[in-house]
């Protein structure tokens, strides 16, 4: 498997594969790893990595014909550039069309990029899709984060509140968030639709502050210990140390005219208390 890792000036750093363009780790200046990454993830040609941040695209989960999550999370996209910016910060774009392979399961010209920029205590991933193509296409789409934690118990995740959700687990479609700061308890997995485009993981040590633009939705999902036994990939007690808070488009898919594109970006940044 090939790898990027981005250094900024101030010592920042983030690691991407360039399968998914998958970024895999983020230490912010000084400080520790903010993403999670299971210890049994498979470096696999076609297979999918447990953890960091895995781009969702052009379908959610199982909600279509496609593989699950679509194809791009298991793609090989090309490195375009990198560099740094005149206040140091570094940058990559990443980016991935269409194919014979894929134009048989998704029959659409497309161009997708990935910008990845990290500095000091910030980390930046913006998703942008253009149709290429002669025909309308809709998808939907999320950058599924895994956000380190270093303990579930210990974690609360405040900007949810008010806000309507699907419950994937009970299959109720119309839960309202009553919590002012979420708790994790046991297995969780929420689609929350229009959500604030901040939101804030509130743990003991830091707040890590979450900017999104492009996106209407936040998946929420913690696998909880029995159902993260069963996930092959999944470390022993990973979900004890993990929290995915991800930027989504599910309730409403995206839809581009011929010549039209979109842009989609999930931002943090970490501060120490």
């Amino acid at each position: 498997m090939d790898f990027l890792t981005l250094t900024a000036r101030d010592g920042a750093t983030v690691n991407i594969c360039h399968q998914g363009a998958h970024v895999c780790s983020w230490i912010p200046a000084g400080s520790s790893e903010q993403l999670f990454l299971s210890k049994k993830s498979e470096y696999q040609e076609g297979v999918a990595i447990r953890g960091g941040i895995p781009i969702i695209f052009p379908q959610f989960a199982g909600m279509g014909t496609l593989p699950k999550h679509g194809f791009a999370r298991t793609a090989e996209w090309k490195l375009l550039q990198q560099h740094h910016t005149e206040d140091g910060v570094a940058q990559a774009i990443f980016n991935l069309k269409e194919n014979i392979a894929r134009l048989t399961i998704w029959p659409h010209v497309f161009n997708a990029q990935l910008a990845v920029s990290v500095h000091s205590n910030s980390l930046q991933v913006a998703l942008s899709i253009q149709n290429n193509g002669d025909t309308t296409f809709s998808f939907t789409s999320a950058l599924h984060t895994y956000l380190a934690v270093s303990d579930i118990r210990e974690a609360r995740l405040r900007g949810l509140q008010g806000t309507h959700y699907r419950d994937s687990l009970s299959g109720n479609k119309h839960c309202q968030e009553t919590a002012e700061l979420l708790k994790i308890e046991g297995e969780t997995d929420r689609i929350y639709g229009n959500v604030p485009d901040q939101l804030c993981l509130q743990q003991p040590n830091q707040h890590l502050h979450i900017h999104t633009t492009g996106f209407n939705d936040a998946v929420v999902w913690n696998p909880g210990p029995q159902a993260a036994l069963k996930l092959t990939d999944m470390e022993l007690d990973g979900d004890e140390r993990m929290l995915c808070v991800e930027a989504a488009n599910i309730m409403r898919p995206t839809s581009l005219a011929p010549g039209e594109s979109w842009t989609g970006s999930q931002s943090f940044m970490v501060t120490k208390i």
